[in-house]
C-alpha cells in the first residue's frame, strides 16, 4: 500500500470541515486505523498547526479524546508551548486498550511493506514497542508522565465527557458532564479524537470492544465440547478472533511470530504479493490466495504445525456480508494466517462453516441466538449459536453525537478529497522534519539537564547513521537513516558533516560493495563505512581495518536501498578532485611532477575540459569507463578509481597530457574495450596515469599486443619503450585462408620524459609540431605493415 505524505496546507484542510475552522479531527474516517498510525497523524496535525502559525499566542487548546491519538498530539503541541488541555471520560489515559492481551504492533498490518515486522514504533515522542496492549498502554503511560511533569501548559482532566461543542464567536465552548455535574469551558482549537466508536450491534446483541477482555472465546475449556461460535465480519478483528476461537491457548504476539517464522525464506512474501498486488479494493481474492499459499503451506510443513494447535471443543462459524478474504479489508498477513488455520482445520477433520449475508438483527432461540439474513450458499440458515461475537466495524457518528453536526460536516467534506486522492486513506508517513522538529523539542524540554548535551549529541550522530540491511518482512535490501544513500553519494566529499555507513549484509549479496568501498575512500573521511560483525571478515577482505558496526538502532522509517548511484557518486568525486588539478594547474601554470607548461598551451587544455566536462557528465557509462582506465592500466576484470585521493594527482596529470595531445591530434572520451580514448576513423588511444601493473612498473609491457592500443599517453612513466614487430604473420583464421595480415605496429607514445616536458613548456607550435610528427610516424608504421601484407 502506498504511504501518505502531503504539506501543512493540504493536512489541515483534510483535518477540519470549512464550517468549522479551528476544529481538528483526527483520521476518524481513514480506511486503515492502527495505534501507530493515529500517533503519526497526531504528530503530523500538531507540526502543521505549529508550520502555519493556526494556535497564536495566548490562545487555548482542547484535546477531546485521551488515546494513541489524543494522548500524543497533546504531548507534541504542549512541547511547542502551545496551552493544552486534554479531556477523557476516563481516569487515565490510554483506558481502552490498557488491559488487553491483544497484540499491539506498530507496523505488521502493513506486512509485508519494508519495515512492517520492527517492533518499534521509532516516534520521536510517546515512542513504544510491540506488545500485549497492556504492557505497551502502561509504557506510554509512563512516557506521558515524564512529558507532562515539567510542562505546566500541559493538563489533564479525567473523568470528562463531551456532551456538546457549539461556537461561542471565534472560539468554541465545550461542554463536558463531571462527576460535579457540567462543566463549559471555551477554546480558540479544539481537537476531537475521540476515537471509533462503539462495535455495531445487531439485534439484542452488543458486541464487546475488541480491547476489552472479556469471557467470551477465552482459552478456557469449554464446559461443554460443541460450543457454538460465530464470528460476523471480515476486517482484522473478525479474522483476529477467529484465530483466537480456533487456537489452543491463543496469545497474539506469540502466535504471529510463530507463524512468521514457519517460512524461513521469502515465499510468504511472495505468494501474498502474487495474490494482491493490483487487486481492487474489496475484490474477493480468496481463491487466489488459497492457490497462492497453499503449496508453500504444504511445503514447509505448515499446515502440520497448525493442526497440533487446534482446538476441538468448539464448533466455528465464519459469516461475512461479502467476501471473507477481501482484498484491503484486512491486513494481508491476518488473511494469510486465518487461510492458513482453515486449510489445517480441514485436514484435521474440523469443520469451519462459512456463512454469508448481511446480519439484518438477531434473535434469542432455546440453543442461543440466531442471526437474521445470513445464508449457506442460497439457503438461509435458521442456526442458532450459543456465542455471537459481532466485528461489523465502528459506530463513528454515534461516538461524536456531542458534534453531530460537525462529523456530518467534515465527512461530506473529506469525501471528495478521499476520492480526488486515495492515498489520503493510506498509512501516513512520518517525514523527517517533523521526527526532528518533536525529536529535539523532547531533549530540550524533558531530558535532565545532566544528559541533555549528550542526548542532543546522540540524536545529531543519529541522524548521520546510513544502514543497510535485509528487511526481514520483505527479504529485500533497505535502507535507515535520516539520509538517503544517494544523497550521500551525490555529496561524498562535499558532506558538511561526516556520516557513518553500517553494513549488515555481506558483501557478496549486492552488487555494489566495492562501490560502496570506493565511496567511502573517496569522500576524504566524509563517509565513514563499519561493518556488523557477523559479516565483518568478508567486508575486511574488501576494506582491511573496517570498523565494527553496532546492532541496527535507526528507528527512521525503511526505504528502498537504491545503489544506483554509489558508481555515479564516486565517479563525480573523481571528477571534481581532477578539475580542482586541472584548474590549478592552469592558474600556477604548472603541475608536479610535469613541470612548467607553457600558458598558450594550458589556455587550450582549459577550453578542452570545459568541453569535455558536461559531455562526461551527462554520459555516466563512458565517464565511468574513460576514468577506470585513466586509474588502471590492468583491467582483465573491470577495475575502477579504488578512491585513493594519492593517485589523482597522476590522473590528472595524464588528463591534463590527454587535453594537451588534443590541440593537434583530436581525440574524444569514449568506451573502448582496450583503452579510453578514440581517433582518426577507429584508432583507439589510452591515456592514463598508472604506475604500476601488479607489482611492475608499466614500462615492463614492450609488445603492441601488450597494450592493444594505437596510441598511449602516461603521466606515470616516462620509459615505455613498445617494440615495432618485425616481418609479417600469416592469417590463423579459417582453414585454407592464407590471406596475410598486418600485425599491429607500436604505438604513439606521449610520456612524462625529458623530450615531452620540454615540449609543453615551450612554444605552441613546436608542441604541436611534436605531437604532429608522433602520430604521423605511427601512420607510417601502419602503412608499412600493410603494405607487406599487400605485397
Amino acid at each position: 500500500m502506498a504511504k501518505m505524505t502531503m504539506d501543512h496546507t493540504d493536512l489541515i484542510n483534510a483535518s477540519q470541515a470549512p464550517s468549522a475552522k479551528a476544529v481538528y479531527f483526527v483520521g476518524p474516517f481513514t480506511s486503515r486505523i492502527t495505534f501507530y498510525s493515529q500517533q503519526v497523524r497526531a504528530l503530523r496535525l500538531a507540526h502543521a498547526m505549529h508550520e502555519l502559525d493556526l494556535i497564536k499566542t495566548g490562545q487555548q487548546v482542547a484535546i477531546v479524546g485521551a488515546g494513541a491519538a489524543g494522548s500524543t498530539v497533546a504531548a507534541a503541541l504542549a512541547l511547542l508551548d502551545k496551552q493544552v488541555t486534554l479531556y477523557d471520560p476516563a481516569a487515565q489515559i490510554l483506558q481502552l486498550q490498557s488491559a488487553s492481551s491483544r497484540l499491539l504492533h506498530p507496523h505488521i498490518y502493513e506486512w509485508p511493506a519494508r519495515g512492517s515486522l520492527d517492533d518499534r514504533a521509532g516516534l520521536p515522542v510517546m515512542d513504544w514497542s510491540a506488545g500485549t496492549g497492556g504492557v505497551v498502554c502502561n509504557a506510554l503511560r509512563g512516557e506521558f508522565s515524564k512529558i507532562s511533569a515539567p510542562l505546566s501548559n500541559l493538563m489533564f482532566r479525567a473523568g470528562h465527557k463531551l456532551v456538546g461543542i457549539v461556537p461561542s464567536g471565534p472560539a468554541w465552548q465545550l461542554t463536558f458532564e463531571t462527576s460535579d455535574g457540567p462543566q463549559t469551558r471555551i477554546f480558540q482549537h479544539v481537537v476531537l479524537a475521540m476515537g471509533f466508536g462503539d462495535e455495531r450491534p445487531a439485534g439484542d446483541v452488543v458486541p464487546e470492544d475488541y480491547w476489552r477482555p472479556g469471557a467470551v472465546g477465552t482459552s478456557a475449556t469449554e464446559p461443554v465440547s460443541g460450543a457454538t461460535y460465530v464470528v460476523s465480519g471480515n476486517g482484522d478483528g473478525a479474522l483476529t478472533e477467529t484465530l483466537g476461537l480456533l487456537i489452543d491457548g491463543f496469545e497474539h504476539v506469540s502466535f504471529t511470530r510463530n507463524f512468521l517464522g514457519f517460512f524461513p525464506g521469502d515465499e510468504l512474501r511472495i505468494a501474498a504479493g502474487a495474490t494482491f498486488t493490483g487487486a481492487a479494493f474489496e475484490q474477493d481474492i480468496g481463491a487466489s490466495l488459497r492457490s497462492n499459499l497453499l503449496p508453500i503451506l504444504e511445503m514447509h510443513g505448515v499446515l502440520d504445525r497448525l493442526r497440533t494447535m487446534l482446538r476441538k471443543d468448539r464448533i466455528v462459524t465464519i459469516n461475512s456480508s461479502g467476501p471473507l478474504f477481501a482484498a484491503g479489508r484486512a491486513s494481508q498477513l491476518n488473511q494469510c494466517m486465518v487461510l492458513a488455520l482453515l486449510e489445517a482445520a480441514g485436514t484435521e477433520g474440523i469443520t469451519v462453516q462459512r456463512t454469508r449475508g448481511f446480519v439484518a438483527g438477531t434473535s434469542k432461540t432455546t440453543d442461543g441466538t440466531a442471526l437474521e439474513g445470513i445464508s449457506v450458499g442460497s439457503t438461509p440458515y435458521t442456526g442458532s449459536f450459543k456465542h455471537v461475537v459481532l466485528r461489523h466495524g465502528p459506530d463513528i457518528k454515534k461516538r461524536y453525537v456531542p458534534a453531530a453536526t460537525l462529523i456530518v460536516d467534515y465527512e461530506a467534506h473529506l469525501a471528495p478529497l478521499l476520492e480526488a486522492g486515495p492515498a489520503l486513506a493510506a498509512p501516513p508517513v512520518l517525514d523527517e522534519s517533523t521526527f526532528e522538529l518533536f525529536e529535539q523539542l523532547r531533549i530540550r524540554k524533558i531530558a535532565d539537564h545532566a544528559s541533555r548535551p549528550q542526548q542532543l549529541l546522540q540524536a545529531d550522530e543519529a541522524k548521520r547513521i546510513v544502514e543497510i540491511l535485509v528487511d526481514p518482512a520483505a527479504h529485500v535490501l533497505i535502507e535507515r537513516g535520516s539520509h538517503g544513500l544517494t544523497d550521500v553519494a551525490v555529496a561524498c566529499e562535499r558532506l558538511p558533516k561526516r556520516v557513518t555507513v553500517d553494513v549488515h549484509v555481506l558483501p557478496s549479496k549486492f552488487s555494489e560493495a566495492r562501490d560502496l568501498v570506493r565511496l567511502a575512500k573517496g569522500s576524504a573521511g566524509k563517509i565513514d563505512l563499519r561493518a556488523h560483525p557477523t559479516v565483518l571478515n568478508e567486508w575486511t577482505e574488501l576494506l582491511p581495518g573496517i570498523s565494527a558496526a553496532p546492532d541496527p538502532t535507526s528507528v527512521r522509517a525503511a526505504r528502498d536501498y537504491d545503489g544506483a548511484q554509489i558508481m555515479a557518486g564516486v565517479d563525480a568525486c573523481l571528477m571534481r578532485a581532477l578539475d580542482s588539478r586541472v584548474q590549478s594547474a592552469i592558474a600556477l601554470g604548472q603541475t608536479p611532477p610535469l613541470s612548467k607548461l607553457s600558458t598558450p598551451l594550458l589556455a587550450e587544455i582549459g577550453k578542452t575540459w570545459k568541453a569535455w566536462q558536461p559531455d562526461l557528465d551527462a554520459n555516466p557509462s563512458v565517464r565511468f569507463d574513460f576514468l577506470r582506465w585513466l586509474a588502471q592500466v590492468d583491467q582483465q576484470e573491470v577495475s575502477p578509481w579504488d578512491g585513493d585521493h594519492g593517485s589523482v594527482q597522476r590522473m590528472a596529470n595524464a588528463l591534463i597530457m590527454i587535453m594537451a595531445a588534443n590541440c593537434q591530434q583530436p581525440l574524444a572520451p569514449k568506451s573502448i574495450e582496450r583503452g579510453n580514448l578514440g581517433f582518426a576513423a577507429d584508432a583507439v588511444a589510452l591515456g592514463t596515469g598508472c604506475e604500476v601493473i601488479g607489482a611492475d612498473p608499466i614500462s615492463v609491457r614492450r609488445e603492441p599486443d601488450d597494450w592493444g592500443v594505437d596510441a598511449l599517453i602516461l603521466s606515470a612513466s616516462g620509459e615505455v619503450n613498445v617494440r615495432n614487430p618485425a616481418g609479417r604473420v600469416l592469417d590463423g583464421g579459417t582453414i585454407g585462408n592464407t590471406v596475410r595480415a598486418a600485425r599491429r605496429v607500436s604505438p604513439a607514445i606521449i610520456q612524462n620524459n625529458p623530450f615531452w616536458r620540454e615540449r609543453w613548456a615551450g612554444d605552441l607550435d613546436k608542441w604541436k609540431e611534436a605531437v604532429a610528427e608522433e602520430f604521423a610516424a605511427l601512420r607510417e608504421r601502419q602503412d608499412d605493415q600493410l603494405n607487406g601484407v599487400a605485397k
